[in-house]
């Protein structure tokens, strides 16, 4: 009988925290949305010459898709997991092909007797851990 330890699910996405609670791709969003939003305000005063306090919004729009990348987790991936499974999803055709049962490509899977061992093992307690697909 071997030892067993439960482990929270979770323990494979811990990222270090460098400061607060932030990680260092949280802090790196962070740091480069706010370098943007001062590089527009520095852009829209000087070259244009519009107050930046008249210029808020183009602003924000310069530092949120970086806040987006450090804090928004759509479906708990992180926006460069999701934006290209987004993509190829709403890309594809959706459609499904489908064969014919009759179809001579299709082999047809034969069932074996089980034997008495093997009806056995999968009465026992925990048998759903090992089917037969996972054994080689």
């Amino acid at each position: 009988m071997s030892l067993q330890i439960p482990v929270q699910k979770d323990i494979g996405e811990y990222e270090e925290k460098i400061v607060g609670k932030l990680s260092l791709r949280t802090l790196v969003c962070v740091t480069l949305g706010f370098a943007s939003a001062i590089a527009t305000a520095a852009i829209i005063y000087f070259w244009i010459g519009i107050e930046v306090s008249n210029a808020a919004f183009p602003v924000m729009c310069a530092s949120l898709p970086f806040w987006l990348a450090g804090f928004w987790r759509p479906f708990g991936m992180r926006l460069e997991q999701f934006i290209p499974r987004f993509a190829a999803h709403h890309l594809d055709d959706q459609s499904l092909l489908y064969r014919s049962p009759t179809d001579p490509a299709i082999a047809a899977v034969k069932t074996g007797k089980t034997n008495r061992r093997a009806r056995r093992a999968a009465k026992r307690k925990g048998a759903e851990l090992h089917e037969p697909t996972k054994q080689q």
